[in-house]
């Protein structure tokens, strides 16, 4: 488990997560599989398209400088904070989207 707070927002609908592309979300993560996405614009319409999907209870996650999400190993235990309260939004094992990180 990683002992860094990351902050992020619950995406429940297609408005969300356009007003999460706005206030600068670096990604997503899918909070039953676990699936860390990267929310780069030139990637994220790769070949899984992802823009396109059913992002609901998907959560944001905003990289502060503090940890580039995407540097854990996989199978390490993420906490996330909710970005308006602080509150814990839950804890997921990351699991990289091989479009997004395919090193």
């Amino acid at each position: 488990m990683i002992t860094q707070k990351l902050y992020g927002k619950v995406l429940k609908n297609l408005q969300l997560y356009q007003e999460a592309q706005e206030i600068g979300f670096d990604y997503i993560i899918n909070p039953v599989s676990g699936e860390l996405h990267g929310v780069n614009p030139e990637r994220f319409s790769g070949s899984h398209l992802l823009k396109d999907s059913n992002l609901e209870n998907f959560i944001g996650i905003v990289n502060w400088g503090v940890l580039a999400i995407h540097t854990v190993p996989p199978g390490t235990l993420i906490p996330i904070f909710d970005l308006n309260t602080g509150d814990s939004i839950g804890s997921f094992i990351l699991n990289k989207c091989q479009y997004c990180f395919p090193n």
